[in-house]
């Protein structure tokens, strides 16, 4: 079987908890984003659709560090 050329650089269980803040960055990204803003009092520091990539990129990277459970 060839590799794909993906190596890990954490343990599978800091991988576990990266999914695990990524589902979290991303249900806060949803909700935030069914909100309207009326007042620039309150505006966001960061925006939903930003949240919302970042918490992808963390579960993608979490579940190649789950890789190695799969053998």
């Amino acid at each position: 079987m060839k590799s794909v050329g993906i190596d890990i650089i954490f343990p599978w269980e800091i991988g576990l908890v990266l999914v695990i803040v990524g589902l979290i960055i991303i249900i806060i990204g949803v909700k935030q984003s069914k909100k309207e803003i009326d007042n620039f009092e309150n505006f966001p520091l960061f925006k939903p659709t930003t949240k919302i990539l970042f918490g992808g990129v963390l579960i993608i990277f979490g579940l190649i560090q789950l890789l190695p459970l799969l053998k």
